[in-house]
This record gives structure tokens, sequence and C-alpha cells, in this order.
């Protein structure tokens, strides 16, 4: 019962941080995320064996920056946390549908792991960055 009660609580939550944000802007940003992720895995599956090292990074960070941008002033700091996470989301799903492929066979910058290892680093730091940026427009 009371599992059932936080659940409740959390989706609450979630239903009043996404209803501040104008969905038109919200829209926007996840385009442009989705959007760069599916430009990323249709040029990996053009171009097999390539490495696209600075696709996670733009995937990633493109949602919170987008958002930023688009919403300015109204946008809070837990909006922009959300934002990163789903940029993340996406752009770790797009390494995972060409890691399912065997299209994430490439050379990686990093000096460890593979092309499957650089593209979740990339994609994490992308986030944060994301998010910083997203920050520093915010507070402009």
């Amino acid at each position: 019962m009371r599992l059932l009660a936080a659940f409740a609580q959390q989706r609450a939550l979630v239903n009043t941080v996404l209803t501040k944000i104008p969905t038109s802007q919200f829209r926007r940003a996840a385009s442009m995320s989705l959007g760069l992720a599916a430009l990323w895995v249709g040029l990996a599956f053009l171009r097999s064996g390539s490495t696209f090292h600075l696709a996670p990074i733009l995937v990633a960070g493109a949602f919170p920056v987008v958002l930023a941008l688009d919403a300015q002033d109204q946008i809070s700091t837990r909006h922009l946390a959300l934002a990163a996470m789903a940029g993340l989301a996406a752009s770790l799903g797009a390494t995972l549908l060409l890691t399912v492929a065997d299209e994430m066979t490439g050379v990686s910058l990093l000096p460890f792991g593979g092309a499957v290892t650089e593209a979740v680093i990339f994609s994490l730091a992308g986030a944060i960055g994301g998010f910083a940026i997203g920050a520093l427009l915010r507070n402009r």
C-alpha cells in the first residue's frame, strides 16, 4: 500500500514538473535530440565501420541546451536535469541500437575500451555539458 502511494506521489511530482514547461518547447528540444540520434544511426548504417565520435555528445547535450534556449527564464534546474537525462537516454538508446546491429566496430579516441565504451562516456559528458550550458544560458 505504501509503495503504491509513493509511486503515485512520484508520478504527481513528475507531472507537475513537466506541466511547467510549455509542450511546444519540450517537443522542439526532444525532436532535436531524437533527430540527431536518428541522423547518427542512419550515418552509421551507411558508413559501416566508421566511428562518429562527437555524435553521442551532440545527442545527449542537445536536449537541455535547446530547452534552455527556448524556455530561458521559465526553466528550473530540475527541468534541465530531466532534459539532460532524456538526452542521455536518447544517446544511450542509439548506442544500444548500433551495438546490437554490430555497427560500433570503429576505433576509439580513448586509450581504453572500444567504440561502445567511448560512446557511453561521451554520452555522459554530453549530458553533463548540456546541463551546464543550459544553466549558463538560463542565467544570462
